[in-house]
Order: structure tokens, then C-alpha cells, then sequence
């Protein structure tokens, strides 16, 4: 009954949806099954119009960004699962010559934004160029690489919290290693970017990925580093020290070029990886 209900509500707020939508193809490790329904809301005002209906109507949903970091069942999710692809843009909101102040909504990716910054003479997220993964994630897991964290450069958040929008300026008591503090569904971030030219964009984007060349397996099926790093060593070294680089379980293999990503060979089950995790 809820279904119907839901697909007149969204035909009703103009947005595109799937039915039963394998959920593998919009992951980056390419594993899960079927959601009952994925949404593409793409202006905010349709967003939290939807995001009010599915809570009064307690349907199960959640929020998709990259698709990284993420293992979907094998079974799929039954519930709705809002894509947030379309939900994406980069507005200017202050500059002057030693910074840039940038609004940017939850689905824009961060490649987009570093891609932005080459063009216009901006950066600071560098560090994580090459990551698949959405300003929303990023925000939620507090993303870091290289001795950086998105934290350093956010100033105010937007949130979804319990049918209302919630203001948040960013405060160092928010953040912790890997997380954002703040309950909820970001819509929206500014971040302090700092002047830079072109070129020197160019080249630390190119330092950055080249370490990850060097170190990840950038080109394979992951979710990116599945372990946090425990306070005073590196989880792939302690998973190296086991032995276990290159151990296999079905078609999910922990990676040979760093031992703190599981690989999908082809056709790896959800299950597969988490045998792996376990034995981890």
C-alpha cells in the first residue's frame, strides 16, 4: 500500500524514481541487491517535501552519495533509497584575494569541486582527489587522507533533522576521527577554500593521487579503506603483520597492494565480504 502512495506522492513533487533498482551499479564496490524504490530529487524544496512524507508515512529510507563505504545487502534494502546524484551545485558566495567562500549542496561530488577550484583558482581539498565520493559523505564520515580532514575547511553546515532545517557552524568540538558529531541528513555545506593558482592546484591534485597510485588499489572494485586506524598504528600494517594480504573468501579478496581494502574480483557476494571483515 505504501508504495502506491509513495509514487503518487512523488509524481505529485515532479520526481524521477525507479522500481526495484539494483543498488550494485551505484555502489563503488559494485554489491547489492534490489531497493523497493530509488529516488533523484534535484531541488531542495521537493527534497524535504519527500523526506517529511517518508518519515510521517515511516518508510524505511536512506541516503545514497558515492557509493562508497558502503555494503549493501545481497538481498537489497526494502525500503527507499534517495539518490542524491541530482542534488548537486556550486554557488560563489564570497571571495576576496587570499580566500573563496563556497556554498555547495550534498550530492555535488568532491571531484567536481577540486575540478571547480583548477578552473577558477581555488584549493584545498586536494587530499582527497580521486575519492568517489559525494561532499555529503564526506561531511558525515569527516573525510581525511594525508594528514587532512574536510573538518579544516568547513564553516557552516545545513542539516535535516526531525522535519526541520538546522543551521550549524562548524566548531572543533563537532568533529572526531572519521565522524561529524551532528545527527542528520546534510543538504547543504560552506567551505573556506583558499586562493591558489591553477597550476598549483594541478600539482598537488597530481602529488595526491600519485601516492594513492602508488599505495591503493585506485582501479579495482572497493569501497575504499574498510578499518579505522587505530590510535597509534595503521590498520593495513596490522592486517599485513597477520598475513592476510591476498587472503580470499568466494570472489572478495583482501587487496595485495594495501591490506586495509577488500576487492571485489567480479561477482563478489555482500556476504563474501563480510566473512572478510570478520576474519579481520
Amino acid at each position: 500500500m505504501w508504495l502506491k502512495d509513495l509514487d503518487k506522492k512523488l509524481e505529485e513533487l515532479n520526481i524521477i524514481f525507479k522500481v526495484d533498482e539494483p543498488l550494485a551499479p551505484y555502489t563503488s564496490i559494485k554489491i547489492g541487491g534490489p531497493c523497493k524504490r530509488m529516488i533523484f530529487p534535484e531541488k531542495e524544496k521537493s527534497l524535504l517535501k519527500i523526506l517529511k512524507f517518508l518519515e510521517n508515512s515511516e518508510i524505511p529510507f536512506f541516503v545514497l552519495g558515492g557509493g562508497s563505504k558502503l555494503l549493501v545487502s545481497d538481498k537489497g534494502f526494502e525500503g527507499v533509497v534517495i539518490n542524491f546524484c541530482k542534488f548537486k551545485g556550486i554557488e560563489i558566495t564570497e571571495e576576496n584575494e587570499k580566500k573563496i567562500i563556497l556554498k555547495i549542496l550534498a550530492g555535488t561530488r568532491i571531484n567536481e569541486i577540486i575540478g571547480m577550484g583548477i578552473r577558477k583558482g581555488f584549493g584545498g581539498l586536494e587530499f582527497l582527489g580521486g575519492i568517489p565520493a559525494t561532499l555529503g559523505g564526506a561531511i558525515k564520515m569527516n573525510a581525511g587522507a594525508f594528514g587532512n580532514t574536510i573538518s579544516q575547511l568547513v564553516k557552516n553546515i545545513r542539516i535535516y533533522k526531525n522535519g526541520k532545517i538546522k543551521n550549524i557552524k562548524s566548531e572543533e568540538s563537532l568533529w572526531e576521527y572519521r565522524k561529524f558529531k551532528e545527527n542528520g541528513i546534510v543538504i547543504s555545506t560552506e567551505l573556506e577554500m583558499e586562493r591558489m593558482e591553477k597550476e598549483r592546484v594541478k600539482e598537488l591534485l597530481k602529488k595526491y593521487l600519485e601516492k594513492r597510485k602508488k599505495t591503493q588499489p585506485l582501479f579495482e572494485k572497493t569501497f575504499g579503506s574498510v578499518f579505522k586506524n587505530p590510535p597509534t598504528y595503521y590498520a593495513g600494517a596490522l592486517i599485513e603483520a597477520c598475513n592476510l594480504k591476498g587472503y580470499q573468501i568466494g570472489s572478495a579478496k583482501i587487496s595485495e597492494k594495501h591490506a586495509n581494502f577488500i576487492v571485489n574480483l567480479g561477482d563478489a557476494k555482500a556476504e563474501d565480504v563480510l566473512q572478510l571483515i570478520k576474519l579481520v
